[in-house]
């Protein structure tokens, strides 16, 4: 999709100059008459930028020595001398001015496009993190809701007494999803762990970090459905997780 309005934004350049033609100029007029408003904005952009254009060019007089050589060339008449010297004055003028231009709309309009693509791409990672956002939503959502959960109260141990949480856990799905406050901060290099625990058989079930409130709330994935959990805890951990506890704990709790 991005890739397409790229196309379209080329071609509201070429529109606004005026040498879009044939089948391009039929497709891009629909596409504005759409009502695509990424396409009508940055068209109306780009016509003020040309409007103001020519404000901001002094007008240039070519030197004598260049005009009176270019003169002699063309050899007019005396009759016609003093018209063709106005005439060559606005064409030079003209022409000198108008490459001018042409430089300048061209750059402009480069770093128009740039900046649009730039923003775009800002808004592509926005809408990707609410889609993340509302997929964590809808499946806590459907944790939450089903007759299945169970709640299980974990309490702080001596490595962080003032700690506490709340595991939903699913077993049916293999879900679950952690409440908990009240946890320190951890090292860079350091972060919780949770854990289902099975008789005496540890399982990880993802690594997390906590806000600067010592909060967190933490998605864990699905897990061996397998498995018969009866205890649930978080242990300190290193930053990439282990496969065996090996930090201290900081919550337990029991079904």
């Amino acid at each position: 999709m991005a890739t397409a309005h790229e196309e379209w934004l080329e071609r509201s350049e070429v529109y606004t100059l005026g040498a879009l033609d044939g089948e391009e100029l039929k497709e891009f007029e629909a596409h504005l008459a759409s009502g695509c408003p990424i396409c009508q904005a940055y068209l109306r952009e780009t016509r003020e930028t040309l409007m103001l254009l020519h404000r901001s060019l002094r007008p240039e007089t070519p030197p004598l020595s260049i005009k009176t050589r270019v003169l002699e060339r063309v050899a007019p008449s005396p009759a016609f001398a003093e018209e063709k010297s106005s005439w060559f004055n606005w064409n030079w003028w003209g022409f000198g001015i108008g490459a001018f231009a042409t430089a300048i709309v061209a750059l402009v309009l480069t770093l128009n496009l740039n900046r649009t693509r730039g923003e775009l791409e800002k808004v592509k990672e926005q809408l990707a993190a609410v889609q993340s956002a509302s997929a964590q939503k809808d499946e806590q959502l459907r944790l939450l809701s089903s007759p299945d959960v169970r709640l299980v109260e974990l309490r702080g141990l001596e490595a962080a007494p003032a700690a506490r949480g709340k595991f939903f856990w699913n077993p049916t799905l293999g879900l679950g999803l952690l409440v908990a406050n009240g946890l320190p901060q951890t090292p860079p290099d350091k972060a919780y762990e949770l854990w289902g625990i099975a008789g005496n058989e540890p399982v990880a079930a993802g690594v997390f970090s906590v806000d600067e409130k010592g909060q967190a709330r933490f998605n864990m994935p699905a897990v061996a459905k397998q498995k018969v959990f009866d205890k649930f805890a978080v242990t300190v951990e290193p930053a990439s997780g282990v496969i065996q506890p090996t930090g201290p704990m900081v919550l337990l709790g029991t079904l």
